[in-house]
């Protein structure tokens, strides 16, 4: 099979989507503009053949001269061979196009997107993002699609105008004075439908959203009883986008009808008037064959000019989509500008192995190559202030021996200080995979050791294939509880210099909590762990506890001494129970 490299299509061009639609005109120009060339001449070739024909009439037929019959037969005969080859070829150009700018467009959102991270889920509906992939990329594709029939249309109404006025003025006049009128009443529906299509498109993305919602929290669902109040919210906006569907039909129904009625109309108009001249004599059987030719040929390009008007607006709104996800920066940025790397070791400006990670705002600092228990008077603390360690967030001033995060590459920072929360994802394949560090596939040995000290061992065991087990997307086919022991697998497989875990047992039983409390501790031995948790079994288990109000330190020790010594630790550790 022939490949073509794909070349790089650079930054684009976000300011608007008219800008964006420019931008990628420009990238994509030659094939552009063949399609345009093949267009035009695979139209004028098809607007040509009743003038030649009629001609034939008025020299071989009227005139009784069957060499002149023969010389203008081929002559019709030879267009529309011309016309089949340039069909094909503006065919092949006018898919080119709309695979260009479909592709070059997926090819920037993926390279795009995954530079956004984690700041895309909030500020982009998930609904969005899968109806940008699904539906929009496709429109604006075939927006370009229809670049090289919409010139070749408009090529071949000028060119029978030009023909008709040079045969008769007031056929000519009324042709050239006819169109326009027609495109300026089909472009009076233009704006309701983009409005229309843009308010279809909106609700779409929220019904999407909505279902994934749906889909994801299935099981929270059931467990207290709200699938009737989700489904009657589904439901309600389910019929919102029907009726802003129908909306859209009606619209597009009137352009339909417009789009047959006008040419026609218009057709039935000018061949009266040319059978009228004929009659008087003023244009010749010939010219009146042509003339009717012309008037059924031009319902063709008109229909097409009509058509395009329509997908044009849809990719116009569909770019809109695009540009609105291309304008979108991510919330932390490398300021550093330094390449990433699989370790920061090599960099002598970047902190050695073991080194402290501190937060001067909050007074927290880990333990070098212990655990850390964090311990948030209030709960809602915590995440804020483990996303700010893990330069998730840039506030405050967290250090990396003594190094501001900010000014460390971002990338080698990732693989020296890794965050693992409960909202973070399992995604569809093989478990191995999920459970491997990205890009480096690890032993099953490596794995079942961190299952083990992940309290997973029963997951695996109830698992036909084992470790090759392929899991869903959101690992729907587990608990809450396994879903949680299996991220906290893949992070202590990672085995980064520093993990810093939030509330990580939250949703296990004692028992279970207890064994990870203890191998966590135990695995993690020579390496830095910071765990945000409220739980006792936990607590009791690290090197150092740090007790926070109001997100500063207030006190630290070990649990069993704040106990003792911290009433407000207490209160918050035993839940008000001495």
């Amino acid at each position: 099979m022939r490949t073509f490299p794909v070349p790089d299509p650079g930054q684009p061009d976000t300011r608007s989507a008219a800008r964006y639609l420019s931008w990628l005109t420009r990238n994509q120009w030659r094939s552009i503009v063949l399609g345009a060339f093949w267009g035009v001449c695979w139209m004028v070739s098809l607007a040509l053949v009743p003038a030649v024909l009629g001609r034939a009439i008025d020299a071989g037929i009227a005139e009784r001269n069957s060499g002149e019959l023969v010389r203008w037969s081929m002559v019709a005969l030879a267009l529309g061979a011309f016309a089949a080859v340039a069909g094909v070829n503006r065919h092949r150009n006018a898919m080119a196009n709309n695979f260009a700018a479909t592709y070059r467009t997926t090819q920037i959102l993926t390279r795009h997107i995954p530079r956004i991270g984690a700041t895309l889920p909030k500020v982009v509906a998930a609904g969005d993002v899968v109806t940008i992939g699904v539906s929009d990329i496709t429109t604006l594709g075939a927006g370009y699609q229809e670049v090289p029939i919409t010139l070749g249309a408009v090529s071949s109404i000028c060119v029978v105008s030009a023909i008709m006025l040079n045969a008769s003025v007031s056929l000519g006049l009324t042709v050239i004075l006819g169109v326009p009128a027609l495109m300026v009443a089909t472009g009076f529906l233009t704006r309701p439908l983009h409005r229309r299509q843009s308010r279809y498109r909106d609700l779409q993305a929220d019904l999407t959203t909505r279902a994934t919602d749906i889909a994801a929290g299935l099981r929270v669902l059931r467990g207290i009883g709200g699938e009737q109040a989700f489904a009657a919210g589904y439901r309600a906006s389910s019929q919102a986008v029907r009726t802003a569907g129908v909306q859209v039909a009606r619209i597009e129904s009137l352009f339909d009808a417009v789009e047959v009625l006008a040419p026609g109309a218009f057709a039935a108009l000018v061949t009266w008037l040319a059978a009228t001249f004929a009659v008087r004599q003023e244009i010749s059987i010939g010219s009146l064959v042509a003339f009717y030719g012309y008037a059924t040929f031009l319902t063709m390009p008109l229909t097409i000019v009509s058509q395009s008007v329509d997908r044009m607006t849809s990719a116009y709104v569909a770019s809109g989509r695009v540009v609105n996800v291309l304008r979108l920066q991510p919330a932390i940025v490398d300021q550093t500008g330094a390449a990433g790397s699989e370790s920061g070791d090599s960099d002598p400006a970047f902190p050695p192995p073991g080194a402290q990670l501190a937060d001067e705002a909050s007074g927290l600092a880990s333990v070098p190559g212990g655990l850390l228990a964090v311990v948030c008077a209030d709960s809602a603390d915590a995440g804020p202030l483990a996303e700010r360690l893990a330069r998730f967030a840039d506030t405050g001033r967290p250090t990396l021996g003594g190094v501001p995060l900010d000014r460390l590459p971002l990338l080698r920072l990732r693989t020296r200080i890794l965050l693992a929360r409960n909202e973070d994802r399992l995604f569809r394949g093989p478990l191995s995979l999920q459970l491997s560090p990205p890009g480096r596939p690890a032993e099953p040995e490596h794995l079942l050791a961190a299952l083990r000290v992940a309290g997973a061992e029963d997951i695996l065991a109830q698992l036909d294939q084992g470790l090759d087990t392929v899991i869903d997307d959101g690992g729907r086919n587990f608990s809450g509880g396994q879903q949680q022991r299996l991220r906290l697998a893949r992070v202590v497989a990672a085995d980064p210099e520093t993990l810093i875990l939030v509330e990580p047992t939250s949703a296990v039983d004692a028992h279970t909590e207890a064994r990870i409390a203890e191998r966590l501790a135990g695995h993690r031995a020579g390496r830095s762990t910071i765990v945000f948790t409220s739980s006792p079994l936990l607590l009791d288990r690290a090197d150092s506890v740090s007790y926070l109000e109001a997100g500063v330190v207030v006190a630290s020790g070990t649990h069993r001494d704040l106990l003792d010594d911290c009433a407000a630790y207490r209160a918050v550790v035993t839940r008000g129970e001495d």
